[in-house]
C-alpha cells in the first residue's frame, strides 16, 4: 500500500469518526431537549376603568391604535363628580386621570405603553361608576406560558434559567430562559406550566407576531451532566451562531 493510498484510508476513517461524534452529539443533545405540549405568548394588559358615572364627551382612541404613558384616552363629564367638587371633596389628578375641576370633566390617560384591543366605551353613552372603558396590551413585558409533560427524570433535569427556543408562527425563533415552574403529577408524570422569559422576545420588531395569545413552540435545554455536555454545548452554540 503506498503512502497515498495509506494517507486516504486514514483521512476517511478520521471523517468518519468525525461523522460519527457529530451524530452522536446531536442524539445527546435530542435526549436532552423537551418540546412543549401548548405555549402561548402573554403580554401586559391594563383596563381602564371609570372613577365616576358620566357622559363620553370625546373619544381620543380606537382598536388598533398605538398608545403611549400619558396618552388621553376619553373625556367624560360627571354630575356627580361636579356634585363632589362643589362640596369642596378634595379630589386630585393622577397618572391615570386629569380632572377639570372649571367644567368637572375626566380625562382619562394610558397608564402603559401598547395597543387598544378593547374599546368599549363611545361618544355621547353613559357609563356609570366602575364601567370599563377599554383595554391597553402592553409591547413590552410580554413572556411565554408553555406546558410539558415530563417524566421524573426529565423533571429532574429542568432548571430555573435553563435556555429556550421559542418558535415563532412564521418559523423564526427567539432565545429566552425558564423563569419559573409550577408542576403537577398525573399519572405519574410531571405536567410543567413554565414561565419563560426573552429579551428579544420583546426587543425585535415582531409586534404581530407576539401579540397577545399567539401560539408558540418552546424548546427547553434540559441540564446534561453527561461527559458529552460540553461538546454538546458548544455544538449547539455554533449552530445557534450560524443560524441553525
Amino acid at each position: 500500500m503506498t503512502w497515498i493510498n495509506r494517507l486516504r484510508l486514514l483521512g476517511s476513517l478520521l471523517a468518519s469518526l468525525i461523522i460519527v461524534f457529530l451524530l452522536v452529539l446531536v442524539f445527546n443533545q435530542r435526549q436532552h431537549t423537551i418540546q412543549s405540549q401548548s405555549a402561548t405568548i402573554i403580554a401586559p394588559s391594563a383596563q381602564v376603568a371609570s372613577n365616576y358615572g358620566g357622559i363620553i364627551t370625546k373619544k381620543y382612541v380606537k382598536v388598533g391604535q398605538q398608545v403611549a404613558i400619558g396618552d388621553p384616552l376619553f373625556d367624560v363629564s360627571s354630575v356627580s363628580l361636579q356634585q363632589d367638587l362643589a362640596n369642596h371633596v378634595k379630589i386630585t389628578s393622577s397618572d391615570a386621570l386629569d380632572i377639570n375641576a372649571t367644567t368637572g370633566t375626566l380625562t382619562y390617560k394610558a397608564t402603559i405603553s401598547g395597543t387598544i384591543t378593547q374599546a368599549y366605551a363611545q361618544e355621547g353613552s353613559y357609563l356609570s361608576a366602575t364601567q370599563p372603558l377599554a383595554v391597553i396590551t402592553g409591547d413590552t413585558g410580554r413572556v411565554v406560558q408553555a406546558t410539558f409533560t415530563l417524566t421524573p427524570r426529565e423533571y429532574g433535569l429542568m432548571e430555573k434559567g435553563a435556555a429556550v427556543t421559542i418558535h415563532l408562527p412564521d418559523d423564526t425563533t427567539v432565545s429566552g430562559v425558564v423563569d419559573s415552574a409550577v408542576v403537577q403529577t398525573q399519572n405519574g408524570k410531571a405536567v410543567v406550566t413554565a414561565r419563560i422569559t426573552s429579551d428579544e422576545l420583546n426587543k425585535r420588531d415582531i409586534k404581530l407576531l407576539a401579540t397577545d395569545g399567539a401560539p408558540v413552540q418552546a424548546t427547553v435545554v434540559l441540564r446534561d451532566d453527561g461527559v458529552l455536555a460540553g461538546p454538546t454545548d458548544a455544538m449547539r452554540d455554533f449552530f445557534r451562531k450560524v443560524g441553525l
